[in-house]
């Protein structure tokens, strides 16, 4: 049995650039996918995942995020989303999907018939680069963590409403 590990929008420990990343979405796509859908337990494909007309799908979603933030140097909001996808012999079999605003953490977890229900370590327990807004504010600002806070907490509220 042969594991390994695959980075899409990473390479383990920074985000990639788009030429890198466009390869290990190709890479990925070598593989057999044996992702089931975690609503229906349908099969997915990678089309599902990565498909050019749809820009929200997950592959294209890091794509564009690696050329917004890597290649044209644009500051971004969230932190940079990525995927790790874990093959046995050749055959996807889970795809951890991290995303955030000030910390990454897992999102979504897609796995194989075989590991569905399983106890399995994430590759990220907790984001290393997290950051505190309302610290920051305080050090690089000096605005009050008092006042910052209250204003925090109710915008995050109304990003998580919409």
């Amino acid at each position: 049995m042969t594991v390994k590990i695959y980075f899409v929008g990473s390479d383990g420990e920074q985000a990639t650039n788009s030429e890198t990343t466009l390869q290990q979405i190709k890479e990925v796509e070598k593989l057999e996918c044996a992702l089931l859908d975690p609503e229906n337990q349908e099969p997915l494909t990678w089309k599902a995942l990565n498909d050019e007309a749809e820009p929200r799908t997950i592959f294209q979603s890091i794509l564009h995020d690696r050329q917004t933030r890597i290649d044209e140097g644009q500051l971004m909001a969230d932190r940079p989303s990525f995927c790790v996808i874990t093959a046995i012999d050749g055959r996807a079999v889970r795809l951890e999907f991290y995303e955030g605003h000030d910390a990454l953490s897992l999102r979504y977890d897609v796995r194989a018939a075989e590991l569905i229900d399983k106890e399995l370590p994430k590759f990220m327990e907790s984001d290393p680069q997290a950051y505190n807004p309302a610290e920051f504010l305080e050090e690089a600002l000096g605005i009050p963590r008092e006042l910052s806070e209250p204003i925090l907490k109710k915008l995050h509220e109304d990003e998580e409403g919409d």
